[in-house]
């Protein structure tokens, strides 16, 4: 049976939907291109994370109760950090789940062994543009088919939806992609109409919502993926400071940290 998942953590011109919703046309060879680049992306990312986090680390940590190994665990931590900063943090959990795998014999995760590229398959379904095509929502496909391993924890052959946004300074540079998790779809064993419910939902049910707690504070969403006005009116795309927008932030525990994803 399928599972469906809404996380309310974080929250369109598409190449190949009809809608009634604010459409601007890019043109096959730019959505094309970037659909590929979205699609390795996030693969590349959660490669990253296999390699160069340390789960190993957060793991013998985990379970151990000497205090001065945990200390030197902590410092060994440190250390790893700083030769990997990008592998720090990813507190919205966006990449981090499809590196690691939990391991029976270390009893906590460890990097998964097999390298990510045979195990995630990530696809750009659709994409939605704003006029110049500087800023984009896209969704993707994302299918996890973990291989069976003696002394890991058995993995489901499961598909998922994620949202992104998605921003360069001039049509013909590369997106940046940035999570967008206001909404997620998870735990779905069969593929079908997966990234439509995750697109329904964004057009749907983002308009009046408040997340206080979040990095758009006290701003209600307006409006949903795709209305009119949404790319210049969404707090989405208030700007945090003189160089950077809301959605290239994200608040934890009261403080605010910037997306610095390697890819």
């Amino acid at each position: 049976m399928n599972k469906l998942l809404l996380l309310f953590v974080f929250s369109l011109i598409s190449c190949n939907r009809n809608s009634q919703m604010e459409i601007y046309k890019a043109s096959t060879n730019l959505c094309e291109f970037d659909k590929k680049t979205i699609a390795e992306a996030y693969l590349n990312n959660v490669e990253y994370y296999r390699l160069h986090y340390p789960f190993e680390y957060e793991t013998i940590s985990w379970n151990t109760e000497d205090s001065t190994k945990q200390e030197e665990i902590e410092k060994q931590i440190d250390k790893h950090f700083q030769k990997y900063p990008k592998a720090k943090k990813d507190y919205v959990r966006f990449y981090k789940p499809s590196a690691c795998r939990f391991s029976l014999k270390m009893n906590g995760y460890v990097s998964s062994p097999i390298p990510s590229k045979e195990q995630i398959f990530v696809s750009t379904d659709s994409i939605f543009y704003n006029k110049n095509a500087t800023f984009c929502i896209a969704f993707l496909c994302v299918e996890e088919k973990f291989d069976e391993l003696d002394g890991f924890e058995k993995e489901p052959h499961t598909f998922r939806a994620e949202a992104m946004v998605g921003f360069r300074k001039h049509s013909r540079d590369t997106l940046k992609m940035y999570p967008l998790t206001f909404f997620r779809l998870m735990g779905y064993d069969k593929k079908k109409t997966l990234v439509d419910d995750l697109i329904k939902i964004y057009t749907t049910r983002l308009k009046g919502t408040i997340l206080p707690w979040s990095i758009y504070g006290e701003n209600r969403f307006n409006h949903n993926v795709g209305e009119k006005g949404f790319f210049k009116e969404s707090p989405l795309f208030m700007k945090y400071n003189d160089s950077t927008y809301c959605f290239q932030m994200y608040r934890i525990m009261s403080k605010d940290y910037p997306f610095d994803y390697p890819y």
